[in-house]
């Protein structure tokens, strides 16, 4: 048993003796007790193994025949100082679980004080220098003194990376990213932050660095530009294409490989292979693949055909949005068809009739669902959205499904779609949309033998996202355990971004846990909607809303009444039997979003609907409104 001791001293958390373990596990002894040895800053110490080793002394106290001795030879007395450790290692878990969730905190709020999200858009442009209107004598005359030109603070991924497509392979590299979205910008951004001296290789199979898709069902549409630059919501003007902080440009150790798709991740000899041949040897790897739009034929088979391709389109990246864009400045396109009900679909015909008004298209959103985000949200908010929308000249055709697909045999640059719904049997587009969702790109990680979720998709990581020795996976494509909600796999922007940057700080040591409730957002401002998300929603959970209406209530909600009220602002509770476990805030203050998240984490329960009204104050309003959940439907 010494050893074990010797090796619990080594990590400062107990002093000799079996009291004195006891003692110093509770919160005495040396350095402060337990909390103070784990929850050190600046520890060197390997969290871990310390876990451990704690774990294997537990074992041997209670096989050792010394510890008879030390506690005497009364069964109860050996039971409760047995007992007494157990409750002290369930402290250490506890705390070592706190610093993992510590460390990872202040990677967030580091990135987000320094970055300030800066990292998005171009610096500002340096003022020109006053000229001097001195006199003959005067400091005017002085020798001009030419100031040293100071390096921009963010840089183009141009001038951060080296192009390694002429490389010479195979090539060895310390750490490899697969995939170029959200997650690839934000882990390359940790690494270097840990490790300035870091060599990184980007490999994307998309002809762009990495970038932001966000902004291409949104803000993008509002541009007249032809870059690839759009107006935010604050009125800066800002690149799709990120940019990357100086150390990740230094002397260029960071290079990318675009137009590349990788075919075979080897685990045993850390190697993978792209289409082309190209051999890359790593010591860590992530695996940041995201996910594929569902292709054209998820809908129908008809809508694949060769004749149809260029006018039926998925949307997923910038290549998807200029083919849009070419489309809906054509003057022979005169209405877009946009299948599929959900947050790309509904974003996306906002966004297409905010400019339709200069070439008068008419936008049609056609879905199989009684509403449109019908499967996240109560019924009588879907109703509420389609009233909205319709409103806004967006011709809404829901529970209509796809049967067939030709080209109009009255126009030749029209598409004939056969559809079965209530209202229509045949319909005529000029282009099709499909916004049905996406698959996770986990394909690549099942056939190197990990193992991938077969409930949610993606690939199954611990809480460090890790999913094998020097194997992370971030974003979209990585199934992770939340201590909250269970094992979960999310597709949006704010996930991709915290867990790439947890990933990329682990890859280079960092000791930091994945558990953060990462929120999303729907941008429908074009007919006065927007709202946030945070936690799980689905219309199959019960709901309880807390609204604020503009106008008094016009009707007692109920099923197969159609909702008018003007929905102002609120709250959607997500509730499974008394717990809260998802948050969908509509036209809310910013602020309410961390309160609905440490709500969730804390695993809140209520003891009835009526509990819910003030967990998080609405502005005051006359017009107040509870739809409990024996009124949503």
């Amino acid at each position: 048993m010494s050893g074990w001791k010797e090796c619990l001293r080594s990590v400062r958390l107990i002093p000799i003796g079996i009291g004195g373990s006891i003692w110093a596990l509770t919160g005495g002894g040396q350095s402060g007790g337990l909390t103070a040895a784990l929850c050190d800053e600046g520890s060197d110490v390997d969290r871990r193994a310390a876990m451990e080793v704690l774990k294997r002394y537990q074992e041997s106290l209670k096989e050792d025949s010394v510890v008879k001795e030390s506690l005497g030879e009364s069964s109860g007395s050996m039971a409760s100082e047995l007992q007494k450790i157990e409750d002290s290692l369930s402290t250490a878990r506890a705390a070592v679980e706190k610093y993992y969730r510590y460390k990872a905190r202040n990677i967030l709020d580091k990135y987000y004080e320094d970055m300030n999200r800066k990292g998005l858009s171009a610096p500002a442009p340096e003022k020109a220098a006053a000229k001097p209107s001195g006199t003959e004598g005067s400091a005017a005359d002085a020798p001009t003194v030419i100031p040293k030109k100071e390096l921009p603070k963010y840089l183009t991924a141009d001038a951060a990376f080296r192009d390694l497509s002429e490389a010479s392979f195979p090539v060895c590299v310390p750490y490899v990213i697969i995939g170029g979205g959200t997650t690839a910008w934000s882990a390359v951004q940790a690494i270097h932050e840990r490790d300035r001296s870091a060599s990184v290789l980007i490999i994307s199979d998309e002809s762009y660095p990495p970038y932001n898709r966000t902004p291409l069902s949104k803000e993008r549409w509002s541009s007249e530009d032809d870059d690839l630059r759009y107006v935010d919501f604050m009125g800066r003007k800002r690149s799709l294409l990120y940019r990357y902080s100086r150390q990740v440009g230094d002397n260029q150790r960071s290079s990318v490989l675009l137009n590349s798709r990788v075919k075979k991740l080897d685990l045993e000899s850390s190697s993978i292979e792209t289409e082309d041949g190209k051999v890359v040897e790593y010591q860590k790897l992530l695996i940041a693949t995201g996910g594929k739009a569902l292709p054209v034929e998820s809908v129908h088979q008809d809508l694949g055909k060769d004749s149809l391709q260029n006018r039926v389109m998925s949307f997923r990246t910038i290549d998807d949005f200029i083919a849009l864009d070419k489309l809906v400045r054509d003057p022979k396109t005169k209405n877009v068809c946009i299948v599929g009900g959900g947050f790309l679909g509904a974003e996306l015909a906002c966004a297409l009739k905010r400019i339709a008004k200069f070439n008068d298209i008419q936008v049609t959103l056609m879905f199989p669902e009684p509403g449109p985000l019908f499967k996240l949200i109560p019924r009588y908010l879907s109703e509420f959205l389609t009233y909205k929308l319709a409103s806004a000249g967006v011709k809404v055709i829901p529970s209509s499904i796809v049967t067939g697909a030709r080209e109009s045999p009255e126009n030749g640059d029209s598409i004939e779609l056969d559809v079965v719904s209530f209202t229509k049997k045949s319909f005529d587009t000029d282009a099709v949309v499909v916004a049905v969702g996406i698959q996770p790109q986990d394909k690549l990680a099942e056939d190197a033998g990990l193992e991938v979720d077969q409930v949610n998709g993606g690939v199954v990581v611990n809480a460090e996202l890790q999913a094998a020795s020097g194997v992370f996976v971030a974003g979209d494509v990585a199934s992770f355990w939340d201590s909250a909600l269970g094992r979960r796999r999310v597709e949006h922007w704010d996930h991709a971004l915290v867990s790439g940057r947890i990933a990329g700080d682990n890859m280079a040591g960092g000791k930091s846990m994945y558990g953060f409730q990462s929120m999303y957002w729907c941008d429908l401002s074009s007919i006065g909607v927007h709202f946030e998300a945070v936690g799980l929603q689905s219309s199959k959970l019960d709901t309880v809303g807390v609204w604020n209406l503009k106008e008094p209530s016009r009707f007692e909600h109920r099923p197969g009444s159609f909702s008018r009220n003007n929905y102002e602002s609120g709250i959607v509770w997500y509730m499974k039997d008394k717990r809260v476990v998802g948050a969908l805030l509509w036209n809310m203050p910013r602020e309410a979003l961390q309160e609905a998240r440490q709500i969730i984490e804390s695993k809140t329960s209520v003891p009835d609907d009526k509990s819910l009204k003030d967990l998080i104050p609405l502005p005051k309003s006359k017009n107040f409104l509870v739809i409990g959940r024996s009124d949503s439907y």
